[in-house]
């Protein structure tokens, strides 16, 4: 070590600043061993090692630690610096060797991390520091230094790493998990992430049942198949840590078999028999209760450290918010399939088969809206008079709950009874119904069009279609040579003011001709006004009569126009009149109430 040229204090105490007074040479022995001593200390505690290298004669000397971090204790050395290379691992040696040659050149530090491999073949990490010393020319004459075995800092520096890693892809586990809509899609998106992330072998969901009395299980893993119908279904005192987890909310880290059996010997069988050697389980927690557990397994021994631990809670919370969500869709689609079940009820018992006048035929059709929990407004009717006369009825009430489809059935009904029993017009029969409306105390807003098919006593044969509109969107009338009109006179729809007049507008009905009656959900779209809509159908159907599509298929292929799923319900009635010498298309037998499509959920 290089000797110190100045002191402030000596062993004999402090030395006063003006005096002059040389160290004898025992002062001297005496400081050095102090130092030594104080070195040798703090280079045990740090578990550093020491050497010496003299560049003149390549002569190492280091101590007994710096020996051992590079796993060379017990070996006969040369005492030079070629001793190093007998440790270093051999792809690391270029590196090692530039580091020297850099801090020589330079006259600075030296800097390096390095593996060394010990006899018993494991690999190890160094760190060397080292410091130049120079003669009064300058020139490098030796090299002092430090190793310190710095594995257990690497590896740990790693772990810390992978485990920020980890934890951040929480976040992608997160986003697959909210687009899982059932639970085994949930429990692929967790196994995938446990294998990758952990090296699990399976996972298992363990679910308690609504009494608290059982769990069942569903498994991602291969388990053999007598340990499958073991755990499908277990009571809930099964001494298993996923049970314990689900019944009573504890989590479990068991790091082998030895601790499974001492802590649920009565289980430790299916532990054996699964090939799981460790393995956790965690309480999943809905924001109201406890819901089950999850479970991973692993096939060999494994300990569990706290952010291992962490991990696996962040996933469990996340499992947890996913069967939540699920459970509450389920629940929700299966009271909007009960509410659309009990609206097709309500619908099929409205919309009756359509008479069958002679020389007139009339197609109804029906589409409900997507959304299956709302009962729709809309309806049709068609129907005979006391007379003979046709009469077709469109309407559709405001809302879409089940207060709509009742006040519907309430219009609907006594629309026809009064009808029946005035034999008005049907701007009378209208006015009528506007007046119980507001009678009766319905409450309701309502768009209804009411056309009667009648022939004048004038001997000629001739048909009139005689209509009237509370508020509806307008028919589409297309004469024998294929034009389309609107007929567009409109009234007050109903529900507003039962005193304000009521109209009758009158077209001749001539042979051939096609009317079209419809709710607005045939001409309705997002972000699009009324009249495009409407234009648009009178360009279909101008287009489908043109190629003298029969009336059904023109009520098909005009459907077939709408979106996949229709945001309203749609109601369509057609008639076409055909001469009096030629009668109307008959169906192989009666006429048929059209379909509802399948209630879907």
């Amino acid at each position: 070590m290089p000797r110190a040229t100045a002191r402030t204090s000596l062993p004999g105490g402090p030395v006063p600043h003006n005096a002059s007074v040389a160290p004898t040479p025992d002062e001297l022995s005496a400081d050095r061993h102090l130092l030594l001593a104080r070195l040798a200390v703090a280079t045990e505690a740090s578990g550093t090692g020491l050497w010496d290298w003299d560049l003149r004669t390549d002569e190492l000397v280091w101590d007994a630690r710096s020996v051992a971090i590079y796993g060379l204790t017990g070996q006969q050395l040369t005492g030079t610096v070629a001793d190093i290379d007998r440790g270093i691992h051999p792809d690391d040696r270029p590196v090692v060797q530039e580091a020297l040659d850099e801090a020589i050149v330079d006259g600075d530090l030296l800097d390096v991390e390095f593996r060394v491999v010990w006899s018993d073949g494991s690999v190890h990490w160094v760190a060397a520091l080292g410091r130049v010393l120079h003669d009064v020319g300058g020139a490098p004459v030796r090299m002092v230094g430090t190793n310190v075995d710095v594995t257990d800092a690497r590896e740990a520096a790693h772990e810390q790493f992978a485990d920020a890693q980890r934890m951040a892809g929480l976040v992608t586990v997160a986003e697959e998990l909210g687009a899982a809509a059932t639970v085994g899609a949930a429990l692929a998106v967790v196994t995938r992430h446990a294998a990758t992330t952990l090296g699990t072998s399976g996972v298992i969901l363990c679910l308690t049942e609504d009494d608290g009395s059982a769990v069942t299980t569903l498994v991602d893993g291969a388990l053999d198949e007598q340990t499958m119908d073991t755990i499908q279904r277990l009571p809930r005192d099964f001494p298993l840590p996923m049970v314990d987890s689900a019944v009573h909310g504890r989590p479990h880290f068991v790091p082998d078999l030895e601790t499974a059996a001492r802590d649920f010997p009565g289980g430790a069988d299916v532990w054996r028999r699964s090939g799981v050697r460790s393995g956790c389980s965690v309480p999943l927690r809905s924001s109201t209760r406890l819901i089950g557990s999850l479970a991973l397994g692993h096939r060999v021994d494994r300990h569990w450290r706290p952010a291992d631990r962490e991990f696996v809670g962040a996933l469990a919370a996340l499992t947890a918010q996913t069967l939540s969500r699920i459970a509450s869709t389920e629940a929700a689609a299966e009271a909007a399939t009960a509410v659309a079940r009990l609206a097709e009820t309500l619908q099929r018992s409205l919309l009756t088969a359509p008479p069958e006048p002679d020389h007139l035929h009339v197609v109804p059709r029906y589409v409900p809206a997507a959304a299956e929990a709302q009962v729709g407004g809309d309806w049709y009717d068609a129907f005979l008079g006391p007379d003979g006369s046709t009469h077709l009825v469109i309407g559709d009430v405001t809302g879409h709950d089940g207060e709509a489809a009742a006040t519907m059935a309430q219009l609907r009904n006594l629309l026809r009874g009064i009808a029946w029993a005035s034999g008005g017009t049907p701007a009378e029969v209208l006015a009528v119904l506007d007046r119980a409306v507001t009678g009766l105390d319905v409450r309701s807003l309502a768009t209804v069009l009411v056309a009667r098919v009648e022939q004048p006593p004038d001997g000629t044969g001739r048909r009139v279609l005689r209509w009237s509109n509370a508020g509806h969107p307008p028919p589409l009338l297309v004469d024998p040579a294929g034009r389309v009109s609107l007929l567009d006179q409109r009234d007050l729809l109903l529900g507003v003011d039962p005193t304000h007049p009521r109209h009758d507008h009158v077209v001749d009905l001539a042979p051939g001709a096609t009317l079209l009656l419809y709710t607005d959900g045939l001409v309705e779209r997002r972000g699009e006004d009324l009249d495009m809509g409407i234009a648009r159908l009178v360009a279909t159907v101008g287009r489908l009569v043109q190629g003298g599509v029969p009336l059904d298929e023109l009520c098909d292929r005009v459907l077939g126009t709408l979106p996949a799923r229709p945001d309203d319900d749609v109601a369509l009635l057609a008639l076409r009149a055909h001469p009096e010498d030629v009668p109307r298309p008959r169906e192989a037998g009666p006429t048929a109430v059209p379909e509802l499509p399948a209630t879907s959920g």
